[in-house]
Parts: structure tokens; sequence; C-alpha cells
């Protein structure tokens, strides 16, 4: 068959993938309980960070780095439109590396009980697209579920002052990291024949990227004053969402600790003469070359014949 038929052939078969996958999804049991739930979390987690960023005590955010009272001055009054906008992205990601993995680790999970991954594979696009269909599936079905979300920024409009580029910055950090853990998922699902496991696994390597990236450089840093782990804060959506908050975040980490400050705002880098890329595009740009690697290792991991398991057997 020439190669630009069979490519043409394979398009419209990834579709019907995803498609298959993403109503496999919305018929499931648990579908209207992962939203009832979701929305219920990120409504008490916004709820909790907009009573702390809209206290009358103009000194309530650097409270939670020091106790005196002239770490900051006006900052999280003068900028609340920001920081609400940024709350919500906060409780927005967390919800993400909890749902996503979740999600995409069931990828294999029914092929595997209905006995139809092996025809799958012989009769199917391809190992390498089979798997990105699963990835692109329960992507599209996790942001949907995230998008439970998007009214619980309308107290920060109501403010005024988020700017375009925050916005850009939070939609571009929420598809890529979301995308890393549906791949994370889906990998771990090719792995392991149960869904629980692989869940268990990816939400683990997914929370790590949220809170053990930055702890475990706060503890080093603090404790020995040793570096070493300071490129994982790159891979910490947290930190890429604030590093979108321009002049507010700067002024906020200022306000911080000596030894917050650093990790509060992380500087562009130049990637090329004259050009600086702030710490949320590299982030979004290492979740989506992770996810790539993440994409070729199940690959690998579904296909029987693959020559990398011939050599290992040998």
């Amino acid at each position: 068959m020439p190669y630009g038929r069979e490519r043409r052939l394979h398009v419209p078969l990834i579709g019907a993938l995803v498609i298959k996958e993403f109503q496999t999804w919305l018929r499931g049991r648990l579908t209207f309980a992962a939203f009832t739930l979701l929305v219920l979390l990120v409504a008490l987690m916004v709820f909790l960070l907009g009573t702390l960023i809209l206290a009358p005590d103009a000194n309530a955010a650097p409270a939670l780095f020091s106790t005196t009272s002239t770490t900051s001055t006006n900052i999280l009054v003068a900028n609340r439109a920001v920081f609400l906008f940024g709350a919500v992205g906060v409780c927005v990601i967390l919800a993400a590396a909890v749902v996503a993995p979740a999600v995409a680790a069931s990828a294999f999970a029914s092929e595997r009980e209905r006995g139809t991954l092996d025809l799958l594979l012989l009769q199917g696009p391809g190992p390498a697209r089979i798997v990105l269909g699963k990835v692109l599936a329960a992507l599209v079905f996790s942001l949907l579920l995230l998008a439970v979300g998007i009214p619980f920024f309308a107290p920060a409009w109501s403010f005024g002052g988020v700017q375009a580029d925050q916005v850009i910055a939070m939609i571009t950090i929420v598809c890529t990291v979301t995308l890393f853990y549906c791949a994370l998922g889906v990998f771990f699902g090719s792995l392991f024949k149960s869904t629980l496991p692989a869940a268990m696994f990816a939400q683990g390597v997914a929370l790590f990227m949220v809170f053990g990236t930055l702890g475990l450089h706060l503890t080093f840093a603090i404790l020995s004053g040793n570096d070493a782990f300071r490129p994982l804060l790159w891979l910490n959506p947290f930190l890429a969402l604030l590093s979108g908050g321009g002049s507010a975040t700067d002024s906020f980490a200022r306000g911080a600790p000596v030894a917050y400050r650093n990790v509060l705002s992380l500087p562009p880098q130049s990637w090329a003469p004259g050009v600086l890329l702030p710490a949320w595009v590299i982030g979004s740009l290492a979740w989506t070359a992770l996810a790539v690697l993440l994409v070729a290792g199940a690959t690998v991991a579904i296909e029987p014949t693959h020559p990398l398991k011939g050599r290992r057997a040998r």
C-alpha cells in the first residue's frame, strides 16, 4: 500500500480510537461521581485560598513564611486579582495531578479484560498510534473534567488586572502538565495488568512533581546549602504558574525570607542570543518532552515482539 494512502488511513483510525475511549469513560458509572467530587474539592480549595487572599490583613500571605509584619507591604491587596487567578490555577493543577493519571491508568485495563488488546495490536494502526490515541483520549476527557473549575475564575476577573499573557501561561501550563499526567497514567497502565497499581504509581509520580520537587530542593538547600536538586524546580507546575505572575510575583518573592526567594521567583533562562524563556515555557516544553518519552516507553511495553524485548530476552 502506498505510504500516503496508509497515512491517510491511520489518521481516521486514531480518531476513532480517541472517540471510542472517550465514549467509554463518559458511560462509566463513576463519571458523575468524579464530576461531583471534583467540583466540591476545587470549590473548597478555592474558598480557602480566596479567604486568605481577600483577608483584610495585608500581611496574610507573607505570614505563611514569617511571623513578622515587615516581610511585605500591601502586595496582596494591590494584586488581589492576580493572586486569586493563580489560586484557582493551583487548585486546577492539583486536581489534574489526581484525576488525569487515574483516568489514563485504565487505558489498557478494559482491553485486557475483554481480551481485545492483541486483536487491536494485530489489526489496529500500530502500537505507537494506539498509545497516542489512548493518551489523547485521556487528555480530552481530563480537560473536560477540569473545565468545571472555569466558573471559579470569575472573582479574579471582577477585580481586574489579569493580563492576557497570564491567561496564556495558565492555559499552556494546565494543558501540557495534564498531557504529561495522562502519558504517565498510560505508561503505567501498559506495565501493570490492573488499574489500581497503575493509578497509584502514576499519581505518586504526579504528586511528587507537584510537592516532592519543591520539598526535596528546600530540604537540602536549607539544611545543607546544597542546590543539587534545584533543576527539579523547573518541573514543578506550581512554580511555573507562579512565574507567570510578572511583577506581582517578583514583589511577593522579595517580601519572603531569603531561603524562599529563589524558589518563588524562577528567573527566565537564555536559550539563544536575545531569547529569554520564562519558567512556565521551560516547564511546558519539559512536560511535553517527557510525555513523548512515556509514549515511546508504553509502545515498547505493549508490543510483544518489539526488538528491545527480544534483545533483553537473549
